[in-house]
């Protein structure tokens, strides 16, 4: 949705037609491979969540690519937090993380927390949480996020964790209650939810992002034209409200400012991946 948005208003002042085509498989990763091989002209752009260009390194043994090398950053185009829902399992109670953790406690054998994949940021907030709060709470993975909530609807699931945009429609008739999120402040389409770092678990500061990217010997000439239009079409009112429908804010920046953020994240994860003992996958 995020790149068709886009898409549609760089044609016809960026180029004459712009086809977005979906690449999914490898938790991402055929995507960013197939940017190594078109020439470096601009015509191709790759748009891609923040996780495959910050912690893929430290999640798997053999990535095939190099996000510094075979890369180019163009700019962000939208930013988001997590959070954490529980469902119809738990009782209504339970409203703070606090309590949530001593559910946990007082229910070993039910305490999970979906999450949209293994090695996927909503995973590693489900590790560190579970540490922080001391709760016995059992990281259960799948193949994405919609199959997820619809365990936990189904009360098949107790928590999961995934951006906070996808249980905007659940909260809004009650059927599952969102008890944090992650970002610095709280998050605008949750204002009455406290994040996880007002409830005392400061390890949790996060927001993910989509980055545009082009291939790594792109002219810098061209990725600064490329950025420029980006960041106008994502400046409009138009984009904003798109945006909101989908629990994302509208966010560009520069190509330096771009490669600066991502060489901070890859440093401040690589260790909190490392610290709770995950092992890389293949």
């Amino acid at each position: 949705m995020v790149a068709r948005l886009i898409a549609d208003r760089l044609a016809p002042g960026h180029a004459r037609s712009v086809i977005v085509d979906n690449k999914p498989g490898a938790a991402g990763r055929i995507g960013i491979d197939l940017l190594k091989g078109p020439p470096p002209d601009g015509r191709t752009l790759l748009l891609t969540p923040a996780s495959t260009v910050t912690v893929y390194p430290d999640i798997y043994r053999n990535l095939s690519y190099n996000p510094t090398t075979d890369l180019a950053p163009v700019t962000l185009c939208a930013s988001f937090v997590h959070g954490i829902a529980v469902g119809p399992m738990v009782p209504p109670e339970v409203k703070t993380l606090a309590q949530f953790g001593d559910w946990s406690r007082a229910n070993p054998a039910k305490a999970s927390c979906g999450n949209p994949g293994e090695g996927s940021f909503p995973h590693f907030l489900t590790l560190a949480m579970a540490k922080a709060l001391g709760a016995p709470i059992q990281a259960v993975p799948y193949r994405g996020g919609v199959a997820a909530l619809s365990d936990m609807m189904a009360n098949q699931l107790v928590a999961l964790t995934l951006p906070d945009g996808a249980f905007l429609t659940h909260t809004k008739d009650n059927r599952i209650r969102v008890l944090a999120t992650s970002g610095e402040a709280r998050s605008p389409f949750y204002p009455d939810v406290p994040t996880f770092a007002e409830q005392g678990v400061k390890e949790i500061v996060v927001s993910e992002w989509f980055g545009i990217f082009a291939p790594a010997a792109t002219p810098p000439a061209t990725i600064a034209r490329a950025s420029e239009t980006i960041g106008r079409i994502v400046g409009t009112k138009e984009i904003a409200d798109a945006y909101v429908n989908l629990g994302m804010v509208p966010k560009a920046n520069s190509p330096a400012e771009l490669a600066a953020l991502i060489k901070a994240e890859a440093a401040t994860w690589g260790p909190v991946i490392r610290s709770t003992g995950f092992k890389p996958l293949e």
